[in-house]
């Protein structure tokens, strides 16, 4: 009996810490935009893929961010196209979240958005995988139909910005 609790406790515990470990490495919210958790291995991956970082600044009770996400970004995050194109991130910048930076370090969304001088929300920030800007910002959202054009020519001069 006594060996039937222990396997018992030892199966939930490493399940338990499987979901740990799992929620780490990524974290996405309900329309598939992979939220900021750890922003090194995010630009180690996008170094190795030779793509752009786009960090998506956004606020808890945003309206055009909400829109910019599901007009736009969720069918980006979800896009196979894309995923070679860019990777996404997000930081809400009004959260108590911690996570990691571009150096490995733990640093709140609200510290880490004022390295940016984010002032709006949304705004879209192209970055190579140091964390460093490379192409023009988007700030604020527009829903005209000319706004996924200038999304795609800013991908492509962020990709450029790379070589």
């Amino acid at each position: 009996m006594r060996f039937r609790t222990q396997f018992w406790l030892l199966l939930i515990l490493v399940g338990l810490l499987m979901q740990v470990v799992a929620a780490e490495n990524i974290s996405k919210t309900n329309d598939g935009v992979v939220l900021a958790v750890n922003l090194k291995a995010a630009g180690e991956q996008a170094r190795q893929k030779k793509i752009p970082l786009m960090i998506f600044f956004a606020a808890e009770e945003c309206e055009f961010c909400e829109r910019l996400e599901a007009d736009y970004l969720s069918a980006m995050a979800n896009s196979d196209a894309y995923r070679q194109r860019v990777l996404i991130r997000k930081v809400v910048i009004d959260s108590y979240d911690d996570f990691l930076d571009f150096s490995g370090k733990d640093i709140e969304a609200d510290v880490f958005s004022d390295k940016y001088n984010i002032q709006v929300t949304p705004t879209l920030v192209f970055v190579d995988h140091k964390g460093v800007s490379i192409a023009r910002r988007i700030i604020g959202y527009n829903a005209s139909g000319f706004f996924g054009a200038e999304l795609d020519e800013l991908i492509d001069a962020a990709s450029a910005g790379l070589r």
